[in-house]
């Protein structure tokens, strides 16, 4: 079954209980009354379907909270910056502060690459 894509996969499902039906009675002559297995294959379609509505409604959930989580650093960022230039504006570029200021970005810039080399990987969680 591993090469069966999903839509393959939910049809092969409702497929073996199909199958199945027809031959209640020599199944059940046998010792196995596949009458609960045919009833859970047969409705296994709206439930998967019920569970693929779940799932994009999670993911378009975690697109908007992204788009918010990103919405939210950029307000912020332009706070900061615009704080840099109003600060730098009132003491001057050359006064300590507006100076540090400054520096902030730049240190953070350049440990991005430290030593010319690729940033490490991280930890794998």
């Amino acid at each position: 079954m591993a090469d069966l894509n999903d839509p393959l996969k939910d049809s092969y499902i409702g497929k073996v209980g199909d199958a199945l039906t027809p031959y209640t009675a020599e199944l059940t002559a046998k010792g196995f009354d596949p009458a609960s297995r045919v009833t859970q294959l047969t409705g296994a379609g709206e439930l998967i379907e019920s569970a693929g509505k779940l799932r994009k409604a999670a993911e378009k959930a975690a697109s908007d909270a992204i788009k918010n989580e990103q919405m939210v650093r950029d307000q912020f960022y332009t706070l900061a910056s615009s704080t840099v230039s109003l600060v730098e504006g009132l003491l001057g570029k050359n006064h300590e502060l507006p100076v540090k200021l400054r520096s902030l970005r730049a240190d953070l810039i350049g440990n991005q690459n430290p030593g010319g080399k690729p940033a490490p990987t991280p930890p794998a969680k």
